[in-house]
């Protein structure tokens, strides 16, 4: 009978049951379900049908693994890149991205408190500043800025989804008319309630930093 494909004469697999790759997915798929504090390293393990011991060949401790989780999460925002936008838009469209890779991982949230997106991603910092129209002195007001808007709305939404908690409480109206009367009146959802301030946010560079 002809050799199976995936198996060789001695009966060990062709392809490793373990790869560094798969092993984040995991870890994703765990967390998701069951939250940031249920990750282990068994937990991944399990998840994979393999030993734990296996999988310690691989990272050296569940730190290492923590901070892979993140780089992906994050790799997953830059799939989303319209590399021919630009710039203002995107920015815009890697910010939305963002909050929508974090608010669909909302447990591993945490992370990006933790393992910093600048020092994990910064050369796609770098890229964002290449075509920055504003001067050079006010690139790092500018990126911080973004970041700050970014991943303060992003966590503040993901923590809310997390605890089961509305960002906005139910209130009486009567009481607080100009607080109704702004969520009423708004731009609508809470997306584009961030995609509004990022643009607003945009809008303050150009008047202070653009062409006078």
């Amino acid at each position: 009978m002809p050799e199976s494909k995936t198996k060789t004469r001695a009966g060990r697999p062709l392809k490793p049951l373990i790869t560094r790759d798969a092993a984040v997915r995991a870890a994703i798929k765990v967390i998701d379900r069951d939250g940031l504090e249920a990750l282990s390293v068994q937990a991944v393990a399990r998840a994979m049908k393999v030993s734990a011991p296996s999988l310690y060949y691989h990272f050296k401790d569940k730190d290492e693994l923590l901070e892979l989780v993140a780089l992906e999460l994050l790799r997953e925002v830059g799939a989303n890149a319209d590399k021919d936008a630009c710039w203002e838009d995107r920015m815009v469209g890697l910010s939305l991205a963002t909050r929508r890779v974090i608010l669909r991982h909302a447990n591993a949230a945490p992370l990006m408190l933790r393992f910093f997106p600048r020092r994990l991603m910064l050369s796609a910092y770098e890229h964002a500043l290449a075509d920055c129209p504003f001067p050079a002195q006010h690139h790092i007001v500018i990126s911080e800025a973004i970041e700050k808007l970014t991943y303060g709305s992003s966590l503040f939404a993901a923590a809310a989804a997390t605890y089961h908690t509305p960002a906005i409480p139910a209130f009486d109206v009567e009481r607080f008319p100009l607080f109704a009367r702004a969520i009423s009146s708004g731009p609508g959802d809470e997306e584009a309630i961030f995609v509004e301030s990022l643009r607003s946010l945009i809008d303050g560079f150009r008047a202070r930093y653009g062409p006078k």
